[in-house]
């Protein structure tokens, strides 16, 4: 919440401020300056110099912090809400038979390829070991590339089929490993969150889910976009294909 560097400037009476902050933290918006001080037992100078060197411009700046803190985690909440909302709709469109065509052709995409590479980058990278996994589970011939950045080999891609996950379908490395696969002989299946993406129109072949994007409030290139249709996805492509084979 607050910086480190900035909390071990904090002397020893500072550090009581500090430390009855975050233990209040979510009841201190109705407070004023000296009742903070009461409750931390402390001055009224003391508190505004422990806010200085958290980095605020007087109680009224960290007040206005408070205030953005509430507001923040309200939309994670309402976020949360209505992502739900929306991957029950999704879930529930997997069963239309609209939808099962429109998965059709990635089942044969992957009945007809000896080789299964699924990779993706951060969250994506991780759901990829987890889709090479389950199908293996499934004796399907499937690994993971767990290196994003580790070079394509320009032989014995033929028969392999990429299957490619991105939320955004616009990462720059995902991108160029697209098409580094492509020019030596692989099949491409991406699932994204946008069917517009980059990666969708590069792609042999592209599922989309459409859910709501979100990226983190604190570190702009992290994303809290729901993966579950993503899992969803993989394991139905998964069990459609062991169906066939």
């Amino acid at each position: 919440m607050f910086d480190v560097e900035k909390v071990q400037s904090l002397n020893e009476l500072e550090m009581v401020v500090y430390r009855y902050i975050i233990e209040h933290f979510e009841t201190l918006g109705h407070l004023t300056i000296r009742e903070l001080a009461e409750a931390a037992h402390v001055s009224t100078s003391t508190i505004l110099r422990t806010l200085s060197k958290l980095g605020f411009d007087g109680f009224s700046d960290f007040k206005y912090f408070l205030k953005e803190e509430r507001l923040r985690k309200q939309q994670s909440i309402d976020y949360f809400y209505d992502a739900t909302v929306q991957v029950n709709l999704f879930l529930k469109k997997l069963n239309d038979e609209s939808y099962q065509t429109l998965l059709a052709p990635a089942v044969e995409m992957i009945l007809n390829s000896r080789h299964i590479l699924f990779t993706g980058i951060g969250t994506s990278g991780m759901l990829g070991a987890y889709g090479s996994r389950y199908f293996t589970n499934l004796e399907l011939n499937a690994y993971s590339l767990s290196d994003p950045f580790a070079p394509i080999p320009p032989r014995g891609l033929e028969n392999t089929l990429v299957i490619l996950l991105s939320v955004s379908g616009e990462t720059d490395r995902m991108i160029e490993q697209l098409r580094d696969f492509k020019r030596y002989g692989a099949k491409t299946l991406s699932i994204t969150n946008d069917e517009h993406s980059t990666i969708a129109r590069l792609s042999d072949y592209n599922i989309s889910y459409y859910m709501p994007e979100v990226g983190s409030p604190r570190e702009a290139h992290l994303n809290l976009t729901t993966q579950v249709p993503v899992v969803d996805l993989i394991e139905i492509l998964a069990h459609q294909v062991a169906k066939q084979l």
